[in-house]
């Protein structure tokens, strides 16, 4: 079985380089609106929900959708609300979100699956892990567990760390101009790549600015839904993968390799790091990205 994955593999590593918007599947009603949903053609589990992050759409995982990987194994994407081609809600809430992660995988049967969650979307998927109890694992990357402990340094670089500047703060920020949305999603990549699809703009200005303000809201302390992530990942039952890209301009490496030691079902025992990589792995390295995922997908699936 194992020869046969790693055979599967290697045809897996022929990426689409052509850039389109997905198209959607179906819409799950949630709170009153529409949730926008992706599906891959692959009907092999376990399933895989991916999760976007702030500012962003599905079309932020349009390489992974799209490649022959997805067309083997089930791959969800979803819209969060007020992002893609979801809904616009009246109010917005760290609760709110995940609950919406929780809906569609239990509709689509990502609820025994794998979460996948990018940046913000990671974030969601660790908060969302905690009312999906068959869930099989809970893979991460481009982001930090958010959470209390003053023996750790701080999750995330300041302006002054990071090679994106003030870019880093804007995920906060409700009120950004379309020159700061450009910044914002620019930073999402290394320095000075440029290969990456319009979407990627179209749908930072689509966001809805409340979205923002409820993350800052979760940072200032402001939001009660809001569950300690350091305490999620340390009292986690299942698997708990973390990737960060080396050139990653918004989180801080020495944070993770500081709160890895306290997860004792960490994959790998330590964060998986991507040489060359800036905050956006899947789309700029998706080969590495679908390898390291399907490797963790056989480890907890198994």
């Amino acid at each position: 079985m194992k020869l046969l994955s790693l055979v599967l593999l290697l045809f897996f590593v022929q990426i689409n380089t052509s850039f389109a918007a997905l198209k959607v599947k179906r819409y799950v009603n949630y709170n009153g609106g529409k949730v926008a949903v992706y599906e891959s053609k692959g009907k092999h589990g376990p399933a895989v929900l991916l999760v976007h992050g702030n500012t962003s759409s599905a079309n932020s995982f349009e390489k992974i959708m799209t490649s022959p990987w997805a067309m083997y194994h089930k791959v969800i994407a979803m819209d969060l609300p007020g992002y893609g081609k979801s809904d616009n809600y009246a109010s917005y809430s760290i609760g709110h979100q995940a609950g919406a992660i929780v809906k569609v995988a239990q509709v689509t049967g990502a609820n025994k699956g794998i979460l996948v969650g990018w940046s913000l979307g990671g974030d969601l998927a660790l908060q969302a892990s905690t009312s999906l109890p068959q869930l099989k694992g809970v893979f991460v990357f481009g982001t930090a567990p958010v959470g209390v402990d003053p023996t750790l340094p701080s999750a995330f670089l300041a302006p002054s760390e990071s090679y994106a500047g003030i870019t880093v703060t804007y995920g906060t920020n409700p009120n950004l101009t379309n020159a700061q949305v450009n910044d914002y999603i620019t930073a999402f990549f290394r320095p000075n790549y440029t290969n990456f699809s319009s979407s990627f703009l179209t749908d930072g200005l689509r966001a809805d600015p409340a979205t923002r303000q409820a993350v800052l809201d979760a940072v200032i302390g402001n939001d009660p839904t809001f569950q300690d992530e350091v305490a999620i990942v340390r009292n986690s039952t299942i698997p708990v993968a973390i990737v960060l890209g080396e050139q990653e301009a918004f989180v801080r490496m020495a944070f993770l390799d500081a709160l890895a030691p306290s997860i004792p079902n960490l994959y790998k025992n330590k964060i998986i790091k991507v040489k060359n990589a800036g905050h956006a792995i899947q789309w700029e390295y998706p080969t590495k990205f679908i390898a390291i995922l399907q490797s963790f997908i056989w480890e907890v699936a198994h």
